[in-house]
């Protein structure tokens, strides 16, 4: 029956193309904001440095740790 290959080939192809349509913008909404924050400027003060030079305490860690 060549009618139900032509049918069978043309479902795949629509859910295919619908599928990979999904997933691209799905995909791309979830990338294009984290791409765009890394690509802003950001500006470094002395504060900043020295507070990252800190020790610090790693509370949250420390209760994962012990759980």
């Amino acid at each position: 029956m060549p009618q139900l290959d032509v049918v069978t080939f043309v479902n795949q192809y629509v859910w295919i193309i619908g599928s990979v349509s999904v997933v691209v913008i799905i995909m791309l909404s979830v990338i294009l904001p984290s791409i765009k924050k890394l690509t802003q400027i950001r500006g470094v003060t002395e504060e900043e440095i020295i507070e990252s030079k800190e020790e610090r305490d790693f509370t949250s860690f420390k209760k994962l740790i012990s759980l």
